[in-house]
């Protein structure tokens, strides 16, 4: 920050000052093609482990705009959805806080209808949160 900037400090529920910095080897990326209308694993679960979402993009190479859903255990409730416009990149930063995962050792998932001629690239990374 510059002179005279403000500052915001972040603070859990108890007043206790949080300052997050991630090491290396609690992160995990992910990449995935979805093709056809089925559920798809993005990032297997890990054992004990919640695997909080920090950012996901989604490149879309057809000339049909798609909606695509992100489920935080197989079969689970919606986390996020993503629309992606017809040959183009969307996506989402989760800064300051990641879009929690609800279910511990869960996989993340993606699905989106089966559009012929469609296929979106889903690139992610992950907090390993243990």
């Amino acid at each position: 920050a510059s002179d005279a900037a403000s500052i915001f400090a972040a603070g859990d529920d108890l007043g206790r000052v949080l300052t997050r910095h991630q090491a290396r080897d609690l992160t995990q990326s992910a990449r995935i093609a979805l093709s056809t209308g089925t559920e798809t694993t993005l990032l297997a679960g890990v054992a004990a482990t919640f695997l909080d979402l920090l950012w996901i993009t989604a490149a879309n190479n057809s000339d049909v705009a798609v909606s695509v859903d992100f489920r935080s255990g197989t079969a689970g409730d919606i986390e996020l959805t993503l629309q992606v416009p017809a040959n183009s990149t969307t996506g989402a930063v989760f800064s300051g806080t990641p879009l929690k995962q609800e279910v511990v050792a869960g996989a993340w998932t993606a699905d989106m209808a089966d559009i012929t001629g469609t296929t979106v690239a889903i690139t992610a990374l992950f907090s390993k949160e243990v």
